[in-house]
């Protein structure tokens, strides 16, 4: 059977305007993610990295070609639309957890939830599960300055899946913790995106859990080239 396509970009460029110069950080690029695939892209700091996740994400949107997320153009959503597609269909981590500080760890989790006008009640069932399911059952009412660096992170990747959206986008999820935290938090992804069906987008600058992804793609100069 043939998985979905849940991400697809044709033909994408960016450029960036720097005073009277333009700067091209992509290039013509061609990508499709399936259904609960994984996928790592490595490559120096400032090849474009991130850019392509923003993209991807509808963050930022490309100086040419398209970015179609379950088969709709982003590019052809107003931004009330986008927003909402991107709550049901993307989760989003990044080096640092961003979580919000006044609230608890099942607070924070149940943030997506709330937005998305489910009751509370339901919401709070939701997240506590997701919670036990990244290993802090114990650590409900924890304000994140409560957690260790490895358990903030933890929580991000929670509140990131908590809608089990179609596509989990993260951008050197491990980057801001030790090796072994490291190794930790990438199984963790790995097991979740196994039981979900979610596929896992991860640019990285560690070769060595790039490798743990079915795919690994190379960005140099802007464009993306296949390793595994």
């Amino acid at each position: 059977m043939n998985k979905q396509t849940v991400l697809s970009c044709r033909n994408v460029g960016k450029t960036y305007r720097d005073g009277t110069l333009n700067v091209d950080v992509l290039h013509d690029l061609n990508l499709d993610i399936y259904q609960g695939q994984s996928v790592s892209i490595i490559g120096a700091s400032g090849s474009g990295k991130s850019t392509l996740l923003h993209i991807l994400g509808g963050l930022d949107t490309p100086t040419v070609g398209t970015v179609s997320l379950m088969g709709l153009d982003l590019s052809k959503l107003g931004q009330a639309r986008l927003g909402k597609l991107r709550n049901q269909y993307l989760g989003f981590v990044y080096q640092f957890h961003h979580l919000l500080g006044e609230f608890s760890a099942l607070e924070n989790v149940m943030m997506p939830l709330l937005i998305g006008r489910m009751p509370r009640a339901e919401a709070q069932e939701r997240a506590a599960a997701m919670l036990e399911k990244v290993g802090l059952g114990q650590r409900l009412l924890h304000r994140p300055t409560e957690l260790s660096g490895g358990e903030r992170q933890r929580a991000a990747i929670a509140r990131a899946l908590v809608k089990q959206p179609q596509c989990l986008l993260a951008d050197e999820p491990t980057g801001n913790l030790d090796r072994n935290n490291a190794r930790n938090i990438l199984d963790m992804m790995l097991e979740l995106k196994q039981e979900l069906g979610t596929a896992l987008i991860v640019v990285t600058h560690d070769d060595e859990l790039a490798q743990r992804f079915e795919h690994t793609l190379h960005m140099r100069d802007g464009k993306l080239q296949s390793v595994k």
